[in-house]
């Protein structure tokens, strides 16, 4: 046997312990704005959202400290509750023979007088056990207390770790334990169960027995016989249950077994998976009840023990070597009720958890389209990922095969050069930009203390500590969340080679742009799935309706379109007919002539089955995120546009198309004709990718950084005291002008977004209090850069990146005439995308559009929100034109890319310098519009105005 282990259980573990259903938790949520982390903040604040717990116990209450997650809170409030009651939660560090005599106490007690009016699922099994026939009358199966008792479960695991993998190894346990307590317990000597060797008190049996509802006198539920001969289908069968009799005898019966003391029962299948709780129950194995049997002093002599085939499909659903039938139901217990509850399972269910026990899969299952989804082979951001996490789709996964929960460590480094720098974003070659910027980019990329960069590795291990997998990125992110689920999405795409191919094209892109490491020093973890992993190729037949013309990529990776569909099977009745009369075969009588077309019409009619649709889903284009069959239809439509192709399904698919299917025996008749699987789909709407992942795409460092740096240039050049960042939206230029060493000893930014203000102002909270700096005061307006306020009159410099584009084009002239003419900074740095380069970012070509519009279609804006974007000329000619009006000389460059090659700058720039002459005198009090929304000076925290 194994050494021992650690068991410690926690406060609210050790409440429910002692009260049970009498302990009642309440978690309310908190908003403390003093948590905003801006003090001084003109800005209503909600705050991060915290969480107070009040636990109501029959005696008294108590009531938390505020914590970030619930869990912390309801912990903290048990730990409270413990701390009056005078309980010191002690660790429970059990020696292995410890573990046998807590084993035994829980036995004895579990058949307590006390223990049989329990509100918990065990305590009604003790009490359906009373209402068995005969010598069976108060026995209970040993699996029922092997699987219902935590505290005997988590005991079992200390005295050997193998249990996790082996859950039959506990009922061998718990029958070694019953052994030693001759005088309370009888073992019988043939079965697995137990049972008091004293009669229950009869007041107290009386009483419960007045408990027992007789609604439930003979019931048919629905369940799923699986049987161990792989050629034979898996089917729906029938069972038979009552409240006067244990509702294991009936399952035993149709597994041809003696009793219910010979059935085993599997943890749980959730309702994700099979629409209800439901577990799988099979025979005993035979080294279970041998072993039994030595324990009890006595030898199985039962032939319903002879040895049985392994059972391949119920195997793999459980996670443990199964011998013999199977039947998969949803029948049991559950807490504070006596009354037997069921539900219907049917055939599909078993095929959904089938489904459900690969990464795919589960990634499939929560988004309802098991045929139309796909776990996706790439994470790029969050805003544009469907469905559960990949951190949580790992995690789950791990708690189906009894693995611990994943352990992720992110760490950060210093990042030497952008290349360094992965944002999930594959890099395009842009012919003639990309030369033009080789030696700017290995410039930028040379230079030391870009910043830090996040990468994660994953560790996944068995229950017992057993290495599993060690997945170790060498790829650095710029967010740590993008690290973590890139990590998790890597782990789970080892595991999912494990599985049988679960896509309906049979073959899945690969993120082939990946410097991970992977190590697994057990590379046979998981057994091969009892499904068919025949190769098959994309020779699949196709008939794709959608244009009688080759067509093009219209929509570009990074988009999210959203489509509705349908797909259905389809027999051609005339093919698959082998007794129906051809149209020549038939009489041409012309009496019959008009019977004769109805007949023929009939035969020919094709049989048309849907099995999956949805009215609306939403999914990442070039993430591998939805099967290749509707993704290359839709990259190639317009919205509004309606597209209907069909396939051959190869093998393979099987087992989704029965997952998804409400009459499985038709569907198999389907199937075994080679039907056509039928695809329609309508495109909804399409969102293009972002600006910044457009450009992320092309540039490193990112524009954003280059035009930061292009500004930083002209401060240094010009040893500019204040600056003014007219339209900051929330703080990043302002933000990242902190990491360099400047002259700058005032910065104040103006936009009209509270949101906006409200993140900058934290930001420069945080940074301006932790760095040292030259800066000394920080200013932050609430107010439109249409209106003067004289207080910004006469800076040193005035910048407003990217933001002119957001007005209405009268608008952008008027902030021009008003920011020289009225603010009147010593110099000025405007930049407005280039429209002429969206043709490169956005690979758009006069031939992904309407395929009969003869004329060259224009790129599209890079931002929803853009009211104009301006060509090289038109920028020009507004920029030449100010500076003529108001005595300013300017200069035009920009960056992403070069002004010698075309189409020039991503981004384009004009700085305005003011030629010596008088300022214009402006009342310092006379205008001032703008209201302060936060302030910042050295040495204090921050006030408001």
């Amino acid at each position: 046997m194994a050494g021992g282990g650690k068991h410690t259980p926690t406060p609210k573990a050790i409440i429910h312990q002692k009260f049970g259903a009498k302990a009642s938790y309440r978690v309310e949520e908190v908003h403390d704005s003093s948590q905003s982390g801006c003090p001084g903040l003109a800005i209503p604040q909600k705050g991060p959202c915290l969480y107070r717990c009040h636990l109501q116990l029959p005696d008294f209450s108590v009531v938390s400290n505020v914590f970030k997650k619930k869990k912390d809170s309801e912990q903290s409030a048990a730990e409270l509750a413990l701390e009056k009651l005078g309980i010191r939660p002690q660790n429970d560090d059990l020696t292995v023979d410890e573990a046998w005599d807590e084993i035994v106490g829980r036995i004895k007690y579990i058949f307590s007088d006390e223990f049989l009016s329990a509100e918990q699922p065990l305590g009604a099994h003790l009490r359906a056990a009373l209402r068995r026939d005969g010598e069976r009358c108060g026995s209970v199966p040993v699996s029922v207390i092997a699987t219902f008792d935590a505290k005997i479960s988590s005991r079992c695991k200390i005295i050997d770790p193998s249990v996790e993998s082996d859950p039959f190894l506990a009922i061998s346990y718990v029958m070694k334990a019953a052994a030693k307590l001759p005088d309370y317990i009888v073992a019988s000597p043939h079965v697995a169960s137990l049972r008091r060797k004293n009669a229950y008190p009869s007041e107290i049996v009386e009483a419960l027995a007045t408990h027992v509802s007789i609604s439930l006198h003979s019931r048919e539920v629905a369940a799923v016989y699986i049987p161990c001969i792989d050629e034979e289908v898996v089917e729906l069968d029938t069972l038979y249950i009552s409240s006067d009799r244990h509702y294991l005898d009936s399952i035993a019966e149709r597994l041809g077994l003696k009793d219910g003391s010979q059935v085993m029962m599997s943890r749980a299948f959730g309702k994700a998976s099979c629409g209800s709780e439901c577990r799988l129950y099979f025979d005993i194995p035979k080294k279970s009840s041998d072993n039994s049997s030595e324990a009890s002093g006595s030898s199985n002599e039962d032939s319903s023990h002879i040895k049985k085939s392994r059972n391949a499909r119920a195997s793999y659903i459980c996670g443990q070597d199964i011998h013999g039938d199977a039947i998969l139901a949803s029948v049991g217990y559950r807490w504070k009720s006596d009354d037997l509850d069921y539900a219907d399972v049917t055939v599909n269910s078993f095929y959904r958890i089938c489904c459900g026990m690969s990464p795919n899969g589960i990634y499939k299952i929560s988004r309802q389209a098991l045929i139309a989804a796909q776990l996706p082979f790439s994470f790029t951001t969050k805003s544009n990922w469907r469905g559960p996490l990949p951190r949580e789709i790992l995690c789950l996964f791990c708690h189906q095969h009894r693995l611990a929960e994943p352990i992720l460590s992110s760490s950060t480094a210093p990042v030497k050069s952008w290349s360094d720098i992965f944002r999930s974003h594959k890099k395009l070659k842009v012919s003639g930009v990309d030369d033009a910027n080789e030696n700017l980019s290995r410039e930028k990329e040379d230079t030391p203390g870009l910043g830090h960069g996040f990468r994660c590795e994953v560790k996944i291990f068995t229950k017992s500590q057993d290495l599993v997998l060690e997945c170790s990125p060498r790829k650095f992110y710029e967010k740590e969340n993008d690290a973590i689920q890139n990590a998790s999405l890597r782990a789970l795409l080892w595991f999912s080679k494990f599985f049988a191919d679960l896509d309906v094209d049979g073959e899945q892109p690969c993120d082939t742009d990946d410097d991970q490491d992977i190590k697994s020093p057990s590379p046979n973890v998981f057994a091969a799935p009892p499904i068919s992993q025949n190769e098959h190729s994309s020779e699949s037949k196709t008939t794709n309706v959608l244009s009688a013309e080759k067509r093009v990529q219209s929509i570009t990776n990074g988009s999210v379109v959203s489509i509705c569909y349908s797909l259905s099977l389809a027999v051609d009745s005339e093919d698959s007919s082998d007794g129906e009369s051809s149209r020549e075969d038939i009489e041409s009588n012309e009496d019959m002539e008009s019977e004769v077309d109805a007949e023929y019409s009939a035969n020919c009619e094709p049989s048309i089955d849907l099995i999956e649709s949805n009215e609306e889903i939403e999914f990442e284009v070039g993430t591998g995120s939805m099967n290749p069959h509707i993704e290359s239809a839709v990259t190639q439509m317009t919205v509004g546009e309606y597209s209907s192709f069909s396939i051959t399904p190869p093998d393979a698919a099987e087992a989704l198309i029965l997952a998804v299917a409400s009459d499985t025996v038709r569907i198999r008749s389907l199937l075994s004709e080679r039907p056509s699987l039928n695809y329609s789909i309508l495109l909804l709407g399409v969102k293009g990718p972002s600006e910044e992942r457009m450009e992320a795409a092309f540039f490193k460092p990112p524009l954003s950084k280059q035009r930061v740096e292009y500004a930083l240039k002209h401060i240094r050049e010009s040893s500019a005291s204040t600056l003014v960042d007219f339209g900051c939206g929330s703080g990043s230029l302002l933000d990242s002008l902190l990491d360099y060493p400047t002259s700058l000893q005032t910065i104040i930014g103006v936009d009209i977004s509270p949101k906006g203000l409200a993140r900058a102002a934290k930001m420069l909270h945080l940074k301006l209090n932790k760095e040292a700096c030259n800066v000394k005061s920080a200013t932050l307006y609430d107010g439109s850069i249409l209106e003067f306020d004289s207080r910004l009159h006469d800076v040193d410099i005035g910048t407003c990146l990217e933001v002119i584009e957001h007005m209405e084009e009268d608008q952008a002239c008027e902030f021009g005439e008003k920011v020289l003419s009225f603010f009147h900074p010593k110099l000025l740095i405007v930049s407005t995308p280039n429209y002429e380069f969206n043709t490169i970012l956005q690979r758009s070509t006069p031939e992904t559009q309407e395929e009969n519009n003869s004329e060259p279609q224009l790129p599209k804006f890079r931002n929803h929100d853009h009211k104009f974007e301006w060509t090289r000329e038109q920028f020009n000619n507004w920029a030449s034109n100010l500076a003529k009006r108001h005595n300013y000389s300017v200069e035009f460059s920009g960056v992403g890319g070069s002004g010698e090659v075309e189409p020039g700058f991503a981004s384009q720039i004009a700085v305005f310098r003011r030629e010596a002459s008088s300022v214009e005198n402006v009342a310092e009090s006379s205008m001032q519009p703008y209201k302060v929304i936060w302030e910042w000076k050295k040495g204090d925290e921050g006030k408001k105005d």
